[in-house]
């Protein structure tokens, strides 16, 4: 299932920065030109700072596995995640990256203040075995209205790319238990 068109490529594909979350809990890249702010409650937020431009979003959350994991439990990780978009009705695709990690990909129809907006979401499991994961989720919001539009088509392959090549550290880091 295709949740946007694909293009040509373009001369106008930007420079691109990267970014070391969290310490490089996850290395992604993002265009030169993108704002970033961050925060302990909301996670990382990327921006072009431009009146209606998409915002990227991040968020990790670390947890200890309820039962033994194992580098191939990813999709076993997102489950809980895949369940719920089925709840709904969502349609979703899944998929195990090279590295083993796994990825859910779906988008949402929502609103804010009254505005309607589109998500596209991309969920990546990332096991640590034995006993912890870590759940990256990476969402892109824009005005439903520019949905189809090519500048979010450009940036809707260009996140999926990044995304679909970010690494993990192999570090779990702090995690409570």
């Amino acid at each position: 299932m295709a949740f946007w068109k694909k293009s040509s490529p373009s001369s106008l594909d930007p420079i691109m920065k990267p970014i070391v979350y969290r310490g490089g809990v996850v290395t992604f890249r993002i265009p030169s030109h993108w704002r970033e702010e961050y925060s302990d409650f909301d996670g990382g937020t990327f921006y072009e700072d431009c009146a209606d431009s998409g915002t990227l979003r991040l968020k990790i959350i670390s947890m200890v596995a309820p039962k033994r994991l194992h580098a191939g439990s990813a999709m076993d990780v997102l489950r809980v995640a895949i369940d719920q978009v089925e709840k709904v009705g969502g349609e979703s695709t899944t998929k195990v990256r090279k590295d083993g990690n796994a990825v859910l990909k779906y988008e949402e129809a929502t609103f804010e203040l009254g505005t309607p907006l589109t998500i596209f979401y991309w969920v990546v499991a990332n096991p640590l075995p034995p006993n912890h994961a870590r759940v990256a989720t990476f969402s892109y919001t824009v005005l439903a209205k520019q949905r189809n539009e090519p500048q979010v088509q450009r940036d809707l392959e260009m996140l999926e790319a990044e995304i679909d090549s970010a690494t993990f550290s192999p570090e779990l880091g702090v995690v409570p238990e």
